[in-house]
């Protein structure tokens, strides 16, 4: 036919697009104006092959199940074949980039990763460009993979005690093989069926052996994987690595500890298995839960508030099947010899039924106990209605009286020793008189005619104004002012063997003919 300019260019090519096989034959190119024409024939031959597919129409392969597997299909023409693959299912495959389990590179090659027995049967490769269409089948035979054991099939591992070991026992195989392993003494484990024990295997496969001990865990532990195409055995034997008892450092070493502080001493031990630590006293006894010693499990010993008792030489033990070690240390007590501190106070004039207080103060370790010493001689340590004895140490003399002047003595006290302190207490005060003469005990000695009236003078002087009683032959007491009448009887033994006799200001008369 004949084509429009319009399908051509504008200088008069003519431009075909992907030429194919129609398009060859013979063109014949018009030009006339109105002088005349002329024309100019082209023949085209448009140069094809036919597809044409490289690989035997149909071919055989067999791979073990697991493995990816590699289907071929070259092939040759012109233009390049354009290749696509029946799977056995029916479905379709053209070129596909992604990295999926099936895949066709732009080689035509059909690539399946991991492949199981499902995946047996015909594909079927098509190629085909203008020129024609080809195919060829391969006929895929997937057979059961034995299992395999990835890692090396003996081993020798070394291994501390108490450790937490690890092995691995990873396979592939199809259908998937079951593992299990039997250890030393030929118990056989599977997979999670001794969870919570100190042998367990998880799920892929691995033993997982916790706080390994010689006894329970030295030997050759096997792993089988199987599956119904066969066997595959790994061999891994246990050795543990034993060390003697070692203490770190061990060197004769002297701590100082405060009187009445915590002590607590370190013993570090290595070895394997790992050492069992004990301690001796100074006395030669070893720790035990019935003492107020305590030893941690990192082998420190702490002892709380420590006394000059535990003073002397402690040794630490540390001791495995291999051997033993120890170490001694000697532990100083510290202590300091009470020291009362210089008082504010300690000379004090008070008047009587004043309140009066004397600090005593004492330092040392350890901390000292304080008593006091009064004129009488008598030692007081605790409170009473008179005397307050504070925390501190401090005395307090409450309502003071006459006979409580003189001296007291503090007295602080502790392991270490002793200190005294002399106090001097005066009162602002005179003591009783009785008609003028100063003497404790007055006795005056007189005659009355019978029934007759007597006075007997009792003048009594001091500061504050003294008390007067009168003590009667019969141990009647009358206190002064008295107004009222009494009736003396004779009495026949001297008033100074009477009760009472020893209370100043008393006088005496004998009544008696």
């Amino acid at each position: 036919g004949i084509l429009p300019p319009s399908q051509g260019l504008t200088n008069g090519t003519l431009f075909i697009q992907k030429a194919n096989i129609k398009h060859q034959g013979q063109y014949i190119c018009f030009a006339q104006n109105e002088y005349g024409s002329n024309k100019f024939v082209v023949t085209l031959s448009v140069v094809a092959y036919p597809t044409r597919i490289l690989e035997k129409k149909m071919r055989d392969i067999k791979v073990l199940a697991g493995k990816t597997v590699h289907l071929e299909c070259r092939t040759d023409g012109r233009p390049v074949p354009m290749v696509s693959w029946i799977l056995t299912n029916h479905t379709e495959v053209k070129l596909i980039t992604e990295h999926g389990r099936v895949s066709v590179t732009t080689m035509g090659t059909l690539t399946i990763q991991e492949v199981s027995v499902l995946d047996s049967g015909h594909y079927k490769c098509i190629a085909s460009n203008p020129a024609g269409t080809d195919t060829a089948t391969a006929r895929l035979q997937v057979v059961a993979a034995p299992p395999v054991i990835l890692e090396e099939k003996q081993q020798l591992v070394s291994a501390d005690i108490g450790q937490n070991l690890f092995l691995a026992c990873s396979t592939y195989g199809d259908p998937q093989p079951t593992t299990y392993w039997v250890l030393h003494d030929g118990t056989i484990v599977r997979p999670l069926t001794y969870s919570h024990t100190k042998v367990s295997v998880f799920g892929n496969g691995t033993l997982y052996l916790r706080d390994l001990q010689i006894t329970e865990n030295a030997g050759d532990f096997i792993c089988v994987a199987r599956n119904k195409v066969g066997d595959d055995v790994q061999l891994i034997r246990v050795s543990m690595s034993m060390k003697p008892a070692r203490i770190k450092p061990n060197v004769f070493s002297r701590k100082k500890v405060n009187y009445g502080n915590d002590l607590k001493v370190d013993c570090v031990a290595a070895g394997v298995p790992m050492p069992e630590i004990s301690w001796g006293l100074p006395d030669g006894t070893l720790v035990n839960s019935g003492l107020q010693y305590t030893v941690f499990n990192n082998g420190t010993l702490y002892l709380n508030k420590v006394g000059s008792d535990e003073e002397g030489d402690y040794t630490c033990y540390a001791e495995n099947k291999l051997g033993k070690d120890k170490m001694h240390v000697h532990i100083s007590v510290v202590t300091a010899v009470p020291r009362i501190q210089r008082p504010i106070l300690s000379y004090a004039k008070v008047k009587p039924g004043r309140n009066v207080r004397f600090d005593c103060k004492a330092i040392g370790e350890p901390k000292p106990n304080v008593f006091w010493m009064l004129p009488s001689k008598d030692i007081i340590a605790a409170s009473n209605d008179r005397y307050l004895v504070h925390a501190n140490g401090s005395l307090d003399i409450r309502n003071v009286k006459l006979a409580d002047a003189g001296e007291y003595v503090c007295m602080a006290r502790n392991a270490a020793g002793e200190e005294n302190k002399e106090y001097k207490l005066d009162i602002d005060g005179n003591p009783p008189i009785i008609n003028g003469l100063n003497q404790n005990r007055t006795v005056l000695k007189d005659t009355a005619v019978k029934y007759t009236r007597k006075l007997i003078d009792c003048k009594a002087e001091g500061d504050p104004a003294p008390k007067i009683t009168w003590i009667m032959p019969d141990n009647i007491f009358l206190t002064a002012p008295y107004y009222g009448n009494l009736n003396m009887q004779c009495s026949h033994y001297p008033f100074e063997n009477s009760p009472g006799v020893k209370q100043p200001g008393l006088s005496q008369t004998n009544a008696c003919d």
